[in-house]
């Protein structure tokens, strides 16, 4: 069956003086914009439903953001909640809306303004659906993003691409990068959609046609081992290469979704418990600081930058020892596609655990429907890292979200 797929997206002004997250280091609010942040949306019907995907140039959404704007989209777009996502991109050069561990209330203003933005791409995308064909393409993303930390970190990522085809014409193209967008540094005070936006635009002027970038199973992978540097320029380098290799990844033979044979589902689980850590001993930074002391003799940019964060993460984590840390859990089944999200940081192996468990094709979405923060795989809890410092959630947690995604998955 050939589904209608439409695209839209608008423009989200951040007025100067705005405090900007992603950064604990950050002095300042905004003093401008680089670049302007996107909402775009994705609609794709086929057989009388309606998945509706949301993606939002912001550190974080969280659920009093993601839930009512799900509510409210599937009685606009004739849709079912559980068919709506809205993800963020987690660019750490927008608006401070509660991206911290466990997540928190986003400001009334933000609330209404980013709805707005939300329900406007998600209509103009359904009034341009037009029928389209669906193929997924899976590859590898060398140059761009590697992992922060780990054995043996990987300098290459896994990346998905889903490509709207009219005929033999590509129109637009939905790519999930297990990236962090984090080129730009803790100095900048730019609005910008960092790698998202440059990919985004990069793809777009060579397609000549649409882009939406979501950010996959990031919570590990950072552009930190082939940045040369965290300045705009780095920025148009790496979205030009990846914009590149997507492409060929596009061109290639993928995999045809067949629409026709299994209905769009979904389902969703808006607060899964997890164990927090309430009751475990904040790390010790004397250590943390030896080692920064080291790295910063050695010139190492990268090593100065990991121990930098380390020292960061055992500092701030007595903040995340939260209490009753909740996940938020998404499945969409678009034919034999599994589309998975959750709403935090999920390590890269996640996504591997996932495939695992699902004989059918796999794509792991983070940041989508809320945040919780890191979830880390149960073997990183070993490292004294940032990420697992900073985690809201014990050891084992990540696989417990695995567990209920895969079942969700079934019940869709």
């Amino acid at each position: 069956m050939t589904a209608r797929i439409g695209h839209g997206q608008v423009v989200l002004d951040v007025p100067a003086g705005t405090p900007l997250g992603g950064y604990a280091a950050r002095a300042g609010t905004s003093t401008g914009t680089l670049d302007p942040l996107e909402v775009h949306a994705v609609t794709i019907s086929a057989g009388g439903r309606r998945f509706v995907w949301v993606v939002a140039d912001l550190p974080a959404v969280n659920t009093d953001l993601a839930g009512p704007l799900a509510s409210r989209l599937a009685g606009a777009l004739r849709t079912r909640p559980e068919l709506v996502w809205l993800s963020a991109t987690h660019t750490h050069s927008g608006p401070e809306l509660g991206c911290r561990p466990g997540g928190g209330r986003t400001p009334p203003a933000w609330r209404s303004r980013v709805a707005r933005a939300g329900q406007d791409a998600a209509a103009q995308a359904m009034v341009a659906e037009a029928p389209a064909r669906l193929t997924v393409h899976t590859g590898l993303l060398r140059g761009v993003g590697g992992q922060r930390s780990g054995a043996r970190p990987r300098t290459d990522v896994p990346v998905t691409v889903l490509a709207v085809r009219d005929r033999r014409l590509v129109r637009g193209i939905v790519v999930v990068l297990p990236v962090h967008p984090t080129v730009l540094g803790a100095d900048n005070l730019l609005v910008s959609a960092d790698l998202a936006g440059a990919v985004r635009r990069a793809v777009a002027a060579r397609l000549g046609g649409w882009a939406m970038v979501a950010t996959g199973a990031a919570g590990d992978v950072s552009t930190r081992p082939h940045r040369r540097e965290q300045r705009p320029g780095e920025l148009d380098r790496l979205g030009a290469l990846a914009a590149e290799q997507l492409l060929a990844l596009v061109n290639a033979p993928g995999r045809p979704i067949d629409l026709g044979h299994l209905p769009i589902a979904g389902a969703r689980t808006w607060s899964l418990g997890l164990p927090g850590r309430t009751d475990e001993p904040i790390p010790k930074t004397a250590a943390l600081r030896s080692r920064l002391d080291a790295a910063q003799r050695t010139g190492d940019a990268v090593a100065v930058r990991t121990a930098e964060t380390a020292l960061q993460g055992a500092e701030l984590a007595a903040s995340a020892r939260i209490r009753d840390p909740r996940l938020v859990v998404s499945a969409i089944r678009l034919g034999e596609l599994a589309l998975i999200g959750l709403g935090g940081e999920p390590y890269l192996a996640i996504e591997a655990a996932l495939a695992s468990e699902v004989d059918n094709p796999v794509t792991l979405v983070g940041y989508t429907g809320g945040y919780l923060g890191y979830l880390p795989s149960a073997t990183a809890y070993s490292t004294n890292v940032y990420e697992v410092n900073i985690s809201p959630v014990a050891a084992g947690s990540a696989e417990l979200a695995v567990w209920e995604a895969v079942r969700l998955w079934h019940n869709c």
